[in-house]
């Protein structure tokens, strides 16, 4: 008896405990909310006393360019060449004068035979010839775009006296632009200063050899460059052009072979974001993504930023 009474009450403790489970199933967790890890964001500058000045950048539109190199060509042919044609000129001009005077004196029956005439006349014609051969070798040397320049004796003089430089502008094959350009931007192949304009005159007469792609004869006038000088290059490629935002140079820092700029937060600190430079302007640099247009750069101060952050990032104190 007394063992079904036990029985009994371990089968009701039993059933009234699957009962309490059924009804108050366990709890799971609460998942956690999922987060991106954010930028290097630092506020030891603030502590540590670093000035700062933001700024937004500026909107720009810039023309799509093509690279290319230059290379400055020794004008001294082409000097030689513009006197032998000048001197041509003169002789030519002199044989068609004396040629009209003789052939008006003999219409006219005064002193002046048919074979002076005849005489005038083949004068008149070498004189020419020489002109024109010494034209078709400044064509064949430096291309037609010089021949045709009204102002050939001018520019000549300022070759010769290093006021004016000839460039030939090389592109890589199959990256020609859609016209012939106007202008070209020219300077020197080291360093990231701007490049100044020089005027396209034409087609260059010969291309580089290893390039093997178009090549434009440019004029600089600006500070004496010597012949055999390489440069660096861009032309308009005639595409659309792109919008960018503009910084000052002193917003860029680098670091780990990367380009970035600082920029405020909403909490108060400084994030480093990766930037892709699109072009090195005159007055700033021009960026091709990492910023918006209501973004706060950091414009004075970005490399004591950088210091800070890889000095806590070292174990340095706040």
């Amino acid at each position: 008896m007394k063992k079904i009474i036990v029985s009994l009450l371990i089968g009701l403790v039993i059933g009234h405990a699957v009962t309490w489970l059924v009804l108050h199933p366990k709890e799971e967790p609460a998942a956690k909310a999922e987060t991106k890890p954010a930028g290097p964001v630092i506020t030891v500058a603030e502590k540590a006393g670093v000035p700062v000045t933001a700024a937004a950048p500026k909107a720009m539109t810039l023309t799509a360019e093509v690279k290319g190199f230059g290379h400055v060509l020794d004008s001294s042919s082409l000097i030689a060449v513009a006197g032998e044609i000048t001197v041509a000129q003169a002789v030519a001009g002199g044989s068609e004068k004396e040629l009209a005077r003789t052939r008006t004196l003999h219409d006219n029956g005064e002193n002046a035979s048919q074979q002076a005439v005849d005489t005038a006349e083949a004068a008149a014609l070498r004189d020419r010839a020489l002109l024109d051969a010494a034209r078709a070798r400044l064509v064949v040397a430096w291309g037609r775009a010089l021949i045709e320049k009204p102002d050939l004796p001018s520019l000549v003089h300022a070759l010769a006296v290093g006021e004016a430089a000839l460039v030939r502008v090389d592109l890589l094959s199959g990256e020609a632009p859609e016209k012939n350009p106007a202008v070209a931007q020219v300077g020197p192949i080291t360093g990231n200063g701007a490049l100044q304009e020089a005027e396209v005159l034409g087609p260059a007469p010969a291309a580089d050899a290893q390039a093997q792609g178009v090549s434009y004869l440019a004029l600089w006038r600006g500070q004496p460059l010597s012949p055999g000088s390489a440069l660096r290059a861009v032309v308009a490629s005639g595409s659309e052009p792109k919008k960018v935002l503009v910084v000052p140079r002193s917003a860029l820092v680098r670091h780990m072979g990367g380009v970035f700029v600082y920029t405020k937060t909403p909490e108060g600190g400084y994030e480093r974001r990766p930037v892709e430079v699109a072009r090195t302007l005159a007055d700033g640099v021009a960026l091709a993504s990492g910023v918006e247009a209501g973004d706060q750069v950091i414009v004075t101060g970005a490399q004591q930023l950088l210091a800070a952050e890889m000095f806590g990032a070292l174990g340095g104190e706040d």
